[in-house]
């Protein structure tokens, strides 16, 4: 899990300013900042898993919503359905998150 421990940014659709930090630890912050909605800002905080190897599950105990994330390689990961379905490939560059270094 260290190596993908680590801070990733990108802003996601709909104009979304997303931060996600995974710690080593298997916790995780996510923070949302909605850029088109007065700058209103959400953030989630739970224990993420890793599931075959490169689909990261965050879990978030209040809600029981998961959010799934594909590791695309060491400094990107992408945003992916429940069913680990990737978006279509003109658009999966808009669901990427970048590893802060």
């Amino acid at each position: 899990m260290d190596s993908i421990a680590g801070t990733y940014c990108g802003v996601l659709p709909p104009n979304v300013e997303t931060t996600l930090t995974l710690n080593a630890d298997g916790t995780y912050s996510l923070k949302k900042k909605y850029l088109n909605e007065s700058d209103s800002c959400e953030v989630l905080n739970g224990i993420f898993k890793v599931i075959d190897g490169s689909i990261l599950m965050l879990e978030h105990p209040s809600s029981g919503d998961n959010i799934f994330y594909k590791v695309k390689n060491d400094s990107s990961i992408v945003l992916i359905d429940s069913f680990g379905n990737e978006p279509s490939a003109k658009n999966v560059k808009l669901y990427v998150l970048k590893k802060k270094v």
